[in-house]
């Protein structure tokens, strides 16, 4: 019998939902407010927290000797009753009266407090939600309906002017007066591109494309064939609800969704107890959330001015949903300075007192190894404000034509031919940004083929491209430069071929299929080529420091000295000062280990906090 009645306890949905606390009761708890930014749930109004309701949510149901019993309650379809399942109670006892809800409360976290009359005493309903979303939903529910939000058993969002019109319906109201607006010719439908170039003027922040991806489906889904393709105002109406202000969830869980954050309503609900904020509740939300002393009528009054798009609800001194949100996303309660959404710095300084955007293998749009090369890595990196590319360039097969090609060399990566990605540096160099480009040149090219690269720079980049002889800094070195010294041939003056005629062909780290380190090799330039280098800017790879500190071949005006990660990390860790030494009068450029064949990028944060200016990232790789 013991044993039978075990089971039956077991199975028994009520035993299995008792819950006892696993952890400290004394735990700390956490802050007072909560805000949770990934909500899958669409809610623009009262209603949409009553159909929530209605359909049923998990609930942890709270005793007074510290048990918890999940139960599902739910909203009765005429808004009379709240009730719980499962339980051993009669279906009439395990309800609550909604008319007999006198105050909600909002403890910490996810948890609520209904204060409700029982036989003229009242009693009190612990409840915890399982989700922040959750808890949002059923209080602004349990507001509403306390606050009695209802008419002939249907919700309402309250009236404006003590009339019968709700301020949900004053929002339709003004939708549908800007849709007739833009329908000069009373047809009752507009176009699809009226409708994007129309939602996108009652809200700049949206992205044109989701705007025309959702004007679509509407189009789509109309019944009437002969609108398809046409969005009448009901199309409009629905649309423009619920695509209004997705940007919350893209700044705070890279995401976007449809319809009006949940966070915003539950914000302005809380203050309201209503689908809007009047002049009295949006200066309670000043004072309260926002901290602002001294908050007037006349300043609320301002502000909705401002803020608020709907005429109707502007005239009434009320704020809408939408006027709410333009008014949390207003500069004035934004988190950066509105002069730094722009470039504010001091840019005259010396170039080495700069971090620069850079790339590394710009060519390459996949992995390091096999992946395809196109102009999409230039045309992405160029867009992205990056201001530092690279072209590996190497004579071309016969089939590939009579120009230079770009790829990784020693590896299945396909060929690009360079007059496309001169173009494409042509038309997108100073699009975004108007600060210098460094294109890095890692030449594989005997002296016919640099010829023909020189024509084609001159042909593609004409007078955007840096011309050393027209630049007046004298680059070359003091005559008594203490520290660092050019090869200087024969005591005399530097040789012609140490400065321009020859240099290290460098492929930087070791082989990427055989992980053996290269051999460097002398490569010849020609005259031509090396007019149009620059001369501060020369690539010098560095492995290591000598025991006597910094190589006396470098030289500051001259040269960028670059590194690979794991090289960089262990000179900063084992010889810190002489590396500060290094970062102080040269520019420095860090580039991925040869290892990373994924193209995964590494932690550009510890290099620029060593001062490093050219830290180099895979652009392909979004981490």
């Amino acid at each position: 019998m013991s044993t039978k009645r075990g089971q039956n306890r077991k199975s028994s949905p009520l035993r299995s939902s008792l819950r006892k606390p696993t952890t400290n009761i004394r735990q700390k708890s956490p802050g007072r407010k909560t805000v949770s930014f990934c909500s899958d749930k669409k809610v623009s109004n009262v209603n949409d927290c009553f159909q929530i309701m209605q359909n049923g949510t998990e609930l942890i149901k709270l005793r007074t000797n510290v048990r918890q019993f999940r139960r599902v309650f739910s909203l009765d379809a005429d808004l009379a009753y709240i009730r719980w399942t499962p339980t051993n109670k009669k279906p009439h006892k395990a309800r609550i009266s909604v008319d007999s809800i006198k105050e909600v409360r909002i403890g910490t976290a996810r948890r609520l407090r209904l204060f409700h009359n029982l036989w003229d005493e009242y009693e009190v309903l612990d409840l915890i939600a399982l989700t922040a979303d959750d808890a949002n939903v059923w209080v602004v529910g349990l507001m509403a309906l306390s606050n009695g939000s209802t008419v002939d058993g249907k919700p309402s969002s309250g009236s404006a002017n003590g009339g019968g019109h709700s301020m949900a319906n004053l929002r339709e109201r003004w939708l549908t007066n800007v849709f007739n607006e833009a329908d000069t010719e009373h047809k009752g439908y507009i176009s699809e591109k009226s409708a994007v170039r129309l939602i996108r003027s009652i809200n700049t922040r949206l992205l044109t494309n989701r705007i025309k991806q959702k004007i679509k489906e509407a189009g789509a889904a109309n019944p009437n064939e002969a609108l398809r393709g046409r969005i009448d105002c009901n199309a409009f109406v629905e649309v423009a609800s619920h695509i209004a202000y997705p940007i919350f969830s893209a700044l705070f869980a890279g995401v976007q969704r449809c319809g009006h954050t949940p966070e915003v309503y539950f914000l302005m609900v809380r203050y309201a107890n209503k689908d809007y904020l009047s002049c009295s509740d949006l200066q309670i939300f000043l004072e309260a959330e926002q901290g602002i002393v001294g908050v007037t009528k006349e300043f609320c009054e301002n502000i909705i001015d401002q803020c608020e798009p709907s005429p109707e609800a502007k005239e009434n001194n009320y704020m809408t949903i939408d006027g709410f949100t333009n008014y949390l996303l207003s500069d004035s309660n934004s988190i950066f300075e509105s002069a730094h959404q722009k470039v504010h710095q001091d840019m005259d300084q010396p170039m080495s007192r700069y971090f620069i955007a850079t790339s590394y293998n710009t060519y390459l749009v996949e992995d390091q190894l096999k992946g395809p090369s196109s102009v999409d890595g230039y045309i992405s990196t160029l867009k992205r404000n990056c201001r530092f590319i690279e072209l590996d360039l190497w004579e071309p097969d016969e089939e590939d034509g009579d120009e230079p090609v770009i790829h990784h060399g020693g590896t299945l990566t396909t060929k690009l031919k360079l007059s496309s990605v001169l173009s494409v540096i042509n038309e997108l160099a100073f699009e975004r940004s108007r600060y210098p480009l460094f294109v890095r040149l890692e030449i594989h090219l005997s002296i016919e083929w640099q010829m023909k690269l020189c024509e084609l720079l001159k042909k593609h980049l004409g007078t955007k491209l840096y011309n050393p002889s027209d630049d007046p800094v004298d680059w070359t070195l003091p005559e008594n430069s203490a520290r660092y010294e050019t090869k200087r041939k024969n005591g005399g003056e530097p040789s012609l071929e140490a400065l321009s005629g020859e240099v290290t062909e460098e492929d930087e780290g070791c082989d990427i299929l055989t992980g053996k380190p290269k051999k460097e090799k002398r490569l010849e330039l020609c005259r031509e080529l090396c007019d149009l280098l620059a001369p501060f800017a020369q690539s010098k790879h560095l492995k290591e420091l000598t025991g006597s500190g910094l190589d006396t071949n470098l030289s500051p005006k001259k040269h960028i000295v670059s590194m690979s990660e794991s090289n960089c990390l262990k000179i900063i860790h084992n010889q810190a000062s002489t590396f500060g030494q290094l970062y102080r009068n040269f520019m420095l450029r860090v580039t991925p280990n040869v290892a990373r064949v994924d193209s995964s990028n590494l932690n550009p944060q510890e290099f620029w906090n060593s001062g490093i200016n050219f830290v180099a990232m895979n652009y392909q790789t979004l981490d």
